[in-house]
């Protein structure tokens, strides 16, 4: 919250910061899924014109496949999410792209899978108010990685 002036989320693999993430009382991360294979990172960020859905990727990047992948299929909010996924990334030391569709299906199998309690361990909070907190729903987190998603929320 603004009162926290914590302005940046942080992501670290060992000593080492990857990347940061814009935060504040409108805008931040709602969840960041590190993939298996290590080197990158999609994260679902609540930023006040939409819910983005991004890859900060820190390995080997074969453009050719990443242009081929054209998610979301609606071109307004493709656009929208690309455009805006750069502007919430600070300090990156990869490349910050769309996801692919084995990426965003990685994710939702795995969010599928998770306890209750694993999810919210695993999640940002949506408010947080010192004891209380509410966080987004899987339901919600799930659609936010629909491979047919046609809307920025």
């Amino acid at each position: 919250m603004l009162w926290d002036n914590e302005l940046e989320v942080e992501v670290y693999v060992g000593k080492t910061k990857m990347f940061g993430l814009w935060n504040d009382a409108y805008d931040g991360p709602v969840y960041i899924y590190p993939f298996r294979e290590g080197g990158k990172f999609l994260c679902d960020y609540n930023d006040d014109t939409a819910m983005l859905v991004f890859v900060v990727d820190f390995s080997p990047v074969d453009t050719n496949a990443l242009n081929s992948t054209r998610w979301p299929s609606d071109n307004y909010v493709r656009s929208h999410v690309a455009t805006r996924m750069t502007n919430v990334v600070m300090d990156a030391k990869g490349v910050v792209r769309l996801p692919t569709y084995s990426e965003l299906l990685e994710v939702s199998s795995n969010l599928a899978c998770m306890s209750s309690r694993q999810l919210k361990a695993a999640s940002f909070p949506w408010c947080d108010l010192g004891i209380f907190k509410t966080y987004a729903s899987r339901e919600h987190l799930i659609s936010d990685l629909a491979t047919n998603r046609e809307n920025i929320w």
